[in-house]
């Protein structure tokens, strides 16, 4: 797990892995700009193009960038979320999205659970409902294709996981490729994986003796929570903490940061480059890791550098050593 931070105005930053042995025998950094630009593409590879960037900046062709303010690229993305649960996290993207401050609209809820309270605020609000998938408890549900299907007509950009608990079908991935996001409530790679959620999570944080704690935002790949890190916010765990008290400090963290890396997909702030070349036993491979750049004008990195050091300090106390 690797995080970094690109400030405005100044190149990459990146902090070692302190436990992890590398040699450094590559770097090609993607270039980026300090602001959304109106004629400017996202960083992308050029070897293989977004056509998501493209339609984005070409919507967005003719605009006026400003003067001294953040200039957002192309039309409002539309956005599908989905829950298990309460859903707060939805409710403080959609609010944010309500309030200008993500440019985006909600245009669907998922989930598998049709009456939980995240589905009663979704249709309070005028968002559609869609039940996934297909079970005992939910015969209302659909299968994957009709999922895939049914998000393609609504024309939804990207896919925000907030609170669901079940495993996101490979077709899905597929069609939605770095446009999936998902929020832990922990430092991934810590107190993550299957099993790992809820309460779950913070009585394992307080079991280990860990000091620090906090929400992960990270991109979805096939498995749980083994996606390329994005944000992290550090929230301390205290001496006489009960895992309700650490998970209402890592939740106020959560719609925090959620909503900033949200309202970056969207301004298409996030870049994507070849980092590190690790060689183990004479093999090398290349990562590629997602940067989230600062917003004009805010103070200070968006995730302190200072987070790889407790993420690995917390997963070596996790694996006992």
């Amino acid at each position: 797990m690797e995080a970094a931070i690109a400030s405005t105005g100044s190149s990459f930053h990146s902090s070692p892995n302190p436990l992890a042995r590398q040699q450094r025998i590559a770097r090609a950094v993607v270039a980026f700009v300090p602001q959304p630009q109106a004629h400017a593409l996202r960083c992308e590879r050029t070897s293989h193009p977004n056509p998501r960037a493209s339609a984005a900046a070409a919507a967005a062709m003719g605009g006026d960038a400003g003067s001294g303010s953040v200039v957002v690229v192309g039309r409002k993305k539309r956005l599908a979320v989905f829950v298990s649960g309460g859903g707060s996290n939805f409710r403080a993207i959609h609010e944010a999205a309500l309030g200008g401050k993500v440019n985006a609209d909600v245009v669907a809820l998922v989930t598998d659970k049709p009456g939980c309270g995240g589905a009663e605020y979704a249709r309070g609000n005028g968002i559609q409902v869609i039940v996934f998938p297909n079970s005992k408890s939910a015969p209302e549900g659909i299968s994957s294709d009709e999922l895939l299907n049914t998000l393609r007509e609504l024309r939804v950009d990207f896919i925000l996981l907030a609170g669901y608990l079940k495993l996101i079908p490979v077709e899905l991935i597929q069609a939605y490729p770095r446009c999936i996001l998902n929020i832990h409530p922990s430092l991934l790679p810590a107190f993550g994986g299957k099993g790992f959620y809820g309460l779950k999570v913070h009585k394992a944080v307080i079991a280990s003796g860990a000091r620090y704690s906090g929400p992960t935002v990270h991109f979805v790949d096939e498995h749980y929570d083994t996606g390329r890190t994005l944000a992290q916010r550090v929230v301390p765990v205290l001496a006489n903490d009960t895992p309700e008290q650490l998970a209402a400090r890592v939740l106020h963290e959560e719609h925090q940061v959620y909503v900033d890396a949200v309202t970056a997909l969207c301004e298409d702030r996030i870049v994507w480059r070849e980092d590190v070349c690790e060689r183990d036993r004479g093999k090398g491979w290349c990562k590629w890791q997602p940067f989230l750049e600062n917003p004009l004008g805010q103070k200070g990195p968006v995730v302190s550098s200072s987070i790889l050091f407790f993420s690995y300090y917390i997963y070596v106390l996790s694996l006992g050593c």
